[in-house]
């Protein structure tokens, strides 16, 4: 979110502060059941994400998910087209219920970030933890609703079909699938191989 501030994700688990405003409720789709936490560890490419006003200027979004016990651990990095320079930010996720794939993402290192309140801001609606996974949001504000998107991929260029499938499957779920926006995934010569690099606060930690 990022799956995955990604999460990003920058995974994305990432910042779970939601992008598109829409009249209505949000739709009842939960996280999945019976989640594999130890197969979804491990790095995700963010192929495309409704717009994060944190992630402007982000390319190269990845997110890597690590097991720490009772919390999964956030790690997300990315290429700044604005600085030119690599950026990541550490954080974790805690469940946000015993039996579906619902989170609480948190950047407790990030300044405003905090760790991520109290109710689930990062769902695992849909993945089969070795190509591809669709990560959602939808926070109530009165009588609008808040809505946050994320397909994340095991590749960094995934597979066209595997795309167009999973594109599909975000229409049958009801997501907002018109909102989405396709993240950058060339020119990434300054993004370390995953599990490489040591978080660092930078101005690229913040978006």
């Amino acid at each position: 979110m990022v799956l995955f501030v990604s999460t990003l994700l920058v995974t994305s688990f990432g910042c779970a502060l939601s992008a598109v405003p829409s009249f209505g409720g949000c739709p009842n789709v939960p996280g999945i059941s019976n989640f594999a936490k130890k197969r979804y560890l491990g790095p995700w490419y963010e192929y495309s994400n409704v717009f994060e006003f944190y992630q402007i200027g982000g390319t190269c979004v990845r997110a890597t998910y690590t097991d720490e016990g009772d919390r999964i651990g956030v790690f997300n990095e990315q290429v700044n087209t604005i600085t030119g320079s690599y950026g990541n930010v550490k954080g974790s996720a805690r469940a946000a219920s015993q039996y579906r794939a619902e989170f609480i993402v948190g950047f407790e290192g990030i300044p405003f970030a905090g760790d991520g309140g109290t109710e689930a801001n990062y769902k695992v609606v849909d993945t089969d933890y070795d190509n591809y996974a669709i990560v959602y949001d939808c926070s109530p504000k009165l009588f609008l609703k808040k809505e946050s998107l994320w397909l994340l991929t095991r590749k960094q260029k995934p597979d066209p079909k595997l795309v167009k499938w999973a594109y599909q499957r975000m229409r049958t779920l009801g997501l907002p699938l018109g909102s989405l926006q396709k993240t950058p995934q060339t020119n990434c010569s300054k993004l370390p191989p995953p599990g490489q690099a040591a978080p660092v606060l930078t101005i690229e930690s913040l978006g």
